[in-house]
């Protein structure tokens, strides 16, 4: 094996083994069962992971259902912090209060009320009028459906859909500015000379997507995949995972338009849309379905389908 070849089989396993987190951050996720999953000696995976991440194991699956924790503060506000503790895999609350203010500096409660009063805030500030309070947000809401933009959501062409899953051959990066469109399109470069000689890409029925694994954090980076569908017994290797993405129900936002405006879609679909239609969001990836090379676009406008997981209310 040359020492590329041996580099990329590392990365190889170490990308299986964080597919394996995070699907499973509700469940044990031991040093055995992880080196087991990348079919290293459980002695040596932990620097194997570092070296390969930058992460140290334990550091990385903590921030991960810190990450998903933050998911259900911001999006299911009814929740318990106990009932959020176990379902991102933490034994108890007293161990996810201390491992939420390691990483945030604040307890989870305080991080739920600041960024909730933050929303109430910035509604007063749009109105200019009396302070609002937790207690008239509600009605503020209502009384200003009236004063939104109603066709927004017929010019945004939203619609609920139960996707299928689907199996990718993916290309991941853990730390990257989510408008840094030339190193997306280097990772998408290196995935199609890996899937054009094996015969992988047909389009229109073959699906090129961006596959977002984290938040974008304060800074704009985030982890994330660019991927293609192919088929289910297909392998990956070296830099070329597969995973699966799963199916269910989504909100699906057809655009032609610059990537940037796909943003401003999901802050309106977050902040508009869930309330008034009676859904929430639900934890699986939020991704977007290219359909279009947009250098080949008159315009060079990106022709896309952004898909958000959902579930009813």
């Amino acid at each position: 094996m040359t020492k590329e070849e041996s580099i990329k089989e590392y990365y190889f396993r170490i990308n299986r083994s964080i597919d394996f987190i995070k699907a499973n951050l509700h469940n044990e996720l031991s040093l055995e069962i992880l080196a087991c999953q990348a079919n290293f000696s459980k002695f040596h995976f932990h620097r194997i992971f570092k070296s390969v991440t930058g992460s140290a194991l334990n550091e990385f699956i903590v921030q991960s259902r810190i990450e998903r924790s933050l998911f259900y503060l911001v999006n299911h506000p009814s929740k318990s912090i106990s009932s959020i503790a176990l379902e991102c895999g933490f034994s108890d609350t007293s161990a996810f209060s201390r491992c939420f203010k390691e990483v945030k500096k604040v307890s989870a409660t305080q991080w739920r009320a600041v960024y909730h009063n933050s929303k109430i805030c910035k509604e007063e500030s749009k109105t200019g009028n009396e302070p609002l309070t937790v207690e008239n947000y509600l009605a503020h809401k209502l009384n200003q459906m009236e004063m939104m933009n109603t066709s927004k959501e017929k010019e945004l062409n939203i619609k609920v859909l139960e996707l299928p899953e689907l199996h990718v051959a993916y290309v991941r990066n853990l730390d990257v500015h989510i408008h840094d469109s030339a190193t997306f399109a280097k990772m998408f470069d290196l995935l199609f000379h890996w899937a054009v000689p094996k015969g992988l890409i047909n389009f229109p029925h073959t699906q090129a997507l961006t596959v977002y694994r984290s938040n974008a954090n304060l800074s704009g980076r985030v982890q994330a995949d660019v991927c293609l569908t192919v088929p289910e017994n297909t392998a990956g290797e070296g830099l070329i995972g597969t995973t699966t993405i799963s199916g269910g129900l989504y909100a699906v936002v057809h655009k032609e338009a610059s990537l940037e405006e796909c943003f401003t879609t999901w802050d309106y679909i977050f902040e508009v849309w869930f309330e008034q239609n009676g859904y929430q969001p639900d934890h699986r990836n939020f991704y977007i379905n290219h359909l279009n090379d947009a250098k080949t676009h008159p315009q060079n406008l990106h022709i896309f389908d952004m898909c958000i997981p959902v579930k009813p209310l």
